[in-house]
């Protein structure tokens, strides 16, 4: 298992770990632990994005979308 180090933190940001780590009966490590391996588990907005454009299955073009919606209008 790797070890990581962080300087630079502000002591703000310090001070709010620890808080939100005792709300948590955690220890700061075992606290900052958990938030880095959720955000690592989450998919990265790109990848999302990508799956989901690779998933559209029809492109419309602006003319498209603008006619659909004068057809909307004219039902209405």
């Amino acid at each position: 298992m790797a070890t990581l180090y962080l300087r630079d933190l502000s002591d703000e940001t310090v001070t709010e770990l620890k808080i939100r780590a005792a709300r948590n009966h955690q220890s700061l490590q075992a606290y900052t632990r958990a938030l880095l391996e959720r955000e690592v588990a989450a998919p990265a907005l790109d990848d999302v994005l990508a799956r989901i454009e690779a998933q559209v299955s029809a492109r419309l073009s602006t003319e498209d979308v603008l006619d659909d919606i004068e057809q909307g209008r004219r039902h209405h």
